[in-house]
């Protein structure tokens, strides 16, 4: 456990879920609805559903773009955390072979 209050298993389990809380949502599909908008009958209603319909997809990969990139660096911070953490091992590990 380093001085940051976690170890590099933390890093690594954050990102592991990111990841799964992704995977419901990796596409968000609203074609559907959008094309059955027609079907409300009032044209404003219509076109408020569509828009609506389009806003929602792109905000929702917006957002799973950004968890994505969010658990990429939870990942490589982990890589580099765990990196650290054995050359300060190794280097403790040396000095102490070096004075005993």
């Amino acid at each position: 456990m380093g001085g940051l209050g976690v170890g590099p298993g933390v890093l690594k389990k954050g990102a592991s879920g990111i990841l799964e809380c992704l995977t419901p949502v990796e596409k968000v599909d609203l074609k559907d609805p959008a094309g059955e908008a027609s079907s409300l009958g009032e044209q404003s209603a219509a076109d408020a559903l569509t828009a609506f319909c389009a806003t929602w997809e792109l905000g929702a990969g917006f957002l799973s773009d950004c968890a994505a990139t969010l658990a990429e660096g939870l990942n490589s911070a982990n890589t580099d955390f765990a990196a650290t953490d054995e050359a300060i091992r190794d280097a403790v590990n040396s000095v102490k072979s070096d004075l005993g």
